[in-house]
Parts: structure tokens; C-alpha cells; sequence
């Protein structure tokens, strides 16, 4: 593991850390007498919760438990790439675990969806038929529309709308799937509850002119962090990338003699757009500040260990908040997806018909592009003269 540790480029300090964590875990494991491929994320928990507040094992083991959270983490994932140990679920029996292994691959091969949106629906799902088939075979012609109802209604119990939907859209996933095994579910289905959403109540909120300017003037574009960070703001701003597009970015998607980004949108879908000339200078001036000695062909990097891999979604949002932080627009721009916004809102004030905003945005129903289109009552009602209160 010292060796994978270096290649990724952590610091010697960090490395002893680590292979002193995981060997403290290696140590108590084999106390309990617990094989590697037996150390779930359940003994993990057992082991940073329970053991090691009371540990007595040697003096110079790792306790700290942010530093053994991460050393474990890394250490998953270098025996599950190597196939030296094969992942499995924790906690599901074999009947469950085999219908979530074929709901993946539908998920996967057949709807093409994302890696984290599969994970998502898997976990919902995994939760749901627990619950109604624990033990048992997975049977869907034994459920009733009642037992979906009495299931929503406890596990989503003050849930927040957004998370509900998210649940009904997981479960109504699954079982459209077994629909296509031959399953009866029309009747299940119509048991999900319908979520409010109230997609046509408000303008969506975009930054002026003047507050792009100001954003995108925060990156100090002297140092590399600062040219990726300026960079990947250039992708929300003059293509309304989403966050998992711009991570998903890789050196091969950007045709520099016909000026095009492949873009690999949502459903395994990839769509071709022009680079803006702002957005490329951007990006060939990171390119040549980077360290380019990496296998990965991703095209926006980590900067600190491990370094060859893609930024994070959180390390992106990080790096827009902590820039309209330093130029005072912390209260105008509470997220990256506003940049999105900001872009169609422009088009759309600039005479563009909603037709190439939605090819723009990749919208699959141009029903989701009409948002933009709402009347800004207060905005009309600045170049309106006053309604006279009699008529001549």
C-alpha cells in the first residue's frame, strides 16, 4: 500500500499515518479473529466507534479517527481495483443482493445512467425490499399498493419534498424494471405519492453582467490552482455546464483544431459544443501551468495528494465559494448551478429561441427550458407607465 501512497503523490508524514492506521485496524481485526474480505464499512464503524475510544493496544498505533477513516478508505479501494477482495453490500441477504446485482446492470447497460445516480436508486431500493422480503425470495406479485403507501409514509416521514422525490423516483425505477421481466406494477406505481414541485413559481436567480466580471476578476490566475479554478468558472459560464460535466472532463473531449468539447451529459449521453475562444485560452493556459505526467486523462486535477485524480464536486463548489467569498458575493451566488442559469437567462434576453437554449443546456424536454421563458413582473413593471386613474 506504501507504494500505491507514493505514486499518488502523499507526503512521507501521511504515509506512516496511514500504514499506522491500517495496521492498528489489521491488528484488532485479527484479534476478532476477522478475515480482510470480511472488514465491511459495519466493522470499520465498530472499530473507530467502539475500539478505539478504549484502546489499549501500543502506544505509537494511529487513534486519530479522521486519519484511520481516510488511511481504511484508501486501502478499500486499492484491494477492490485489484480484485483482492470482491465489494459486497453490507448487511443484505443472498435473495436481495442478487435483485439489486440485476437492477444495476438494467440501470447500467440498459437505462445508461451515471455511476452515482446507479448508486443512489440501489440504495433506496436495497432499503425498501429488506424490508419487504427479508429472508425471503423477492416476489414483486406479493406487494399491494398498500404496502408501498405504508412504506412511503414511514420511511419518508418528515422528509423534505426534493428527498421524497428522489425515493419515489428510485422505487418507480425499479419497478418499471421488473415491469419489463414480465411483472404486473401499473398499480404500484400509481401508489408512489405525488411530489409538489413548483418548477414555475419564480424566475430562476442569475448574476448581472457586472457580477460575472467581478466572480471570474477573484481568481489570482498567477498560480495553478487559480487557472484551473478560473477555468472550470469559464465552463460554467460560457457553456452552463452542470458540476458532474465539468468533473467528467477529459483531455481526449477537446477537439482544439475544429474548436468542439464533447460533453458527457446525463443517461451516458454525449453531446457535441463549440469552445468558446474565452473558455479555450482559459483551459491552455492551465494545461501548460499543470504538472501533465499523469495517466489520467482527466482534464481538471486534483491539487492536493492523491494528484492524479479529477476534482471533486465538492472541491469545485469549494473553489466557487471561496471566490465569491473574496470578492463580496457570497449572498448572490449560493451555488455553481446559478452560473448555469445565469447563461440561459442571457440567451434568453438576447433574443436566442428556446429551441437552441434547450440544445445548448441539453435539455431532453424542452418543457425544462421554459422556466427561462417566465414574465419578470418587476422588471416590467420598471418600464411600464402607471395605469391612469381616469380616462379622458
Amino acid at each position: 500500500m506504501g507504494k500505491q501512497l507514493t505514486e499518488f503523490g502523499y507526503s512521507r508524514c501521511t504515509i506512516t499515518s496511514y500504514l499506522s492506521g491500517i495496521s492498528h485496524l489489521s491488528h484488532w481485526a485479527e484479534a476478532e479473529g476477522l478475515q480482510v474480505a470480511q472488514v465491511s464499512n459495519e466493522v470499520v464503524e465498530q472499530f473507530v466507534q467502539i475500539h478505539l475510544p478504549t484502546c489499549r493496544c501500543a502506544p505509537r498505533c494511529q487513534r486519530n479517527v479522521n486519519s484511520v477513516r481516510a488511511a481504511v478508505l484508501f486501502w478499500q479501494r486499492v484491494v477492490y481495483s485489484s480484485g483482492m477482495v470482491k465489494q459486497t453490500i453490507d448487511n443484505l441477504t443472498p435473495e436481495v443482493r442478487n435483485e439489486l446485482a440485476a437492477f444495476r446492470q438494467y440501470l447500467t447497460e440498459i437505462r445508461g445512467l451515471q455511476p452515482a445516480t446507479c448508486d443512489s436508486r440501489v440504495q433506496h431500493v436495497s432499503g425498501f425490499l429488506m424490508i419487504q422480503f427479508a429472508g425471503q425470495p423477492v416476489s414483486i406479485e406479493q406487494l399491494k399498493p398498500t404496502d408501498i403507501m405504508d412504506y412511503m409514509m414511514h420511511r419518508t416521514k418528515s422528509w423534505k419534498p426534493g428527498s421524497i422525490k428522489v425515493v419515489c423516483g428510485a422505487l418507480s425505477s425499479y419497478l418499471r424494471f421488473k415491469a419489463i421481466n414480465g411483472a404486473s406494477t401499473t398499480k404500484l406505481i400509481a401508489a408512489l405519492p405525488k411530489v409538489a414541485q413548483w418548477r414555475q413559481t419564480s424566475l430562476p436567480k442569475a448574476l448581472s453582467f457586472d457580477e460575472i466580471d467581478t466572480l471570474l476578476n477573484a481568481f489570482d490566475q498567477s498560480t495553478r490552482g487559480g487557472q484551473r479554478d478560473y477555468a472550470i468558472a469559464r465552463c460554467y459560464v460560457d457553456l452552463g455546464l452542470r458540476t458532474a460535466e465539468v468533473v467528467r472532463l477529459k483531455l481526449d473531449d477537446i477537439d482544439w483544431y475544429q474548436g468542439i468539447v464533447h460533453i458527457r451529459s446525463k443517461g451516458a449521453r454525449v453531446d457535441a459544443l463549440p469552445l468558446p475562444k474565452a473558455t479555450g485560452e482559459a483551459i491552455a493556459r492551465y494545461l501548460e501551468l499543470r504538472d501533465n505526467e499523469h495517466a489520467t486523462r482527466a482534464l481538471f486535477l486534483r491539487l492536493n495528494p492523491p494528484l492524479d485524480r479529477a476534482v471533486t464536486a465538492d472541491t469545485i463548489r469549494g473553489s466557487l465559494r471561496n471566490a465569491a467569498k473574496r470578492c463580496g458575493l457570497s449572498g448572490s451566488l449560493t451555488g455553481p448551478h446559478k452560473l448555469r442559469h445565469t447563461l440561459a437567462i442571457r440567451l434568453i434576453n438576447s433574443g436566442v429561441s428556446l429551441k437552441e437554449i434547450s440544445d445548448l443546456m441539453r435539455h431532453r424536454d424542452l418543457d425544462t427550458t421554459t422556466i427561462y421563458a417566465k414574465v419578470d413582473m418587476n422588471a416590467l413593471s420598471t418600464v411600464t407607465s402607471a395605469w391612469p386613474e381616469k380616462l379622458s
